[in-house]
């Protein structure tokens, strides 16, 4: 009896590198948010500015590299599903995937409105500064902030459901389905 596996087809190299180093930035920058925003005491101090300045400062550069990613992602095709999956998860995949991908825009598109109607700078990554998306507007604040932390949330929940099923794949299932992107 042959308990040979065959091999298995991995995400490419550089799709592999989009989405892990992505996770080690958006991962740690929401929770920066989350801590900035919920858990630290609400006064303004030097502390709280300069978390808020790191979190501002990263935040763009997702949406450089979501675009990348979505540049590469449309010109080189992914590995195929196994098989053994059935249709309605394949059907939950990609509705998971188009939700990550999208919330990947929202949510540092919304932090970049959310800055312009402030009436504050848009800097990336110490570099440069990005023009605002929408005049300085007092009135559109609480809408705004409402907007980036709900976006925020569903991008939280998207991560821990893609983590918590890939976690599923690997211990419950006990396939190779998380091998791909390793």
């Amino acid at each position: 009896m042959d308990n040979t596996l065959p091999p298995i087809q991995r995400y490419s190299l550089v799709a592999r590198m989009f989405h892990w180093s992505m996770a080690a930035i958006i991962i740690p920058l929401w929770l920066l948010g989350f801590y900035v925003g919920r858990i630290m005491p609400h006064a303004a101090t030097p502390q709280k500015a300069l978390l808020l300045l790191i979190h501002k400062e990263i935040g763009p550069f997702i949406i450089v590299l979501t675009v990348l990613r979505l540049v590469w992602r449309a010109t080189h095709r992914p590995p195929a599903m196994s098989a053994e999956i059935p249709e309605e998860e394949r059907l939950v995949v990609q509705v998971g995937h188009f939700a990550l991908y999208a919330m990947m825009l929202v949510v540092p598109l919304t932090g970049w409105v959310r800055s312009s109607v402030h009436g504050l700078p848009i800097p990336m990554m110490w570099v440069v500064d990005l023009p605002p998306l929408a005049h300085k507007a007092p009135v559109f604040v609480p809408l705004v902030n409402v907007l980036h932390q709900f976006s925020s949330w569903v991008l939280g929940m998207l991560i821990a459901g893609h983590v918590i099923a890939a976690l599923l794949h690997r211990y419950g299932r006990k396939d190779r389905v998380m091998d791909r992107m390793l």
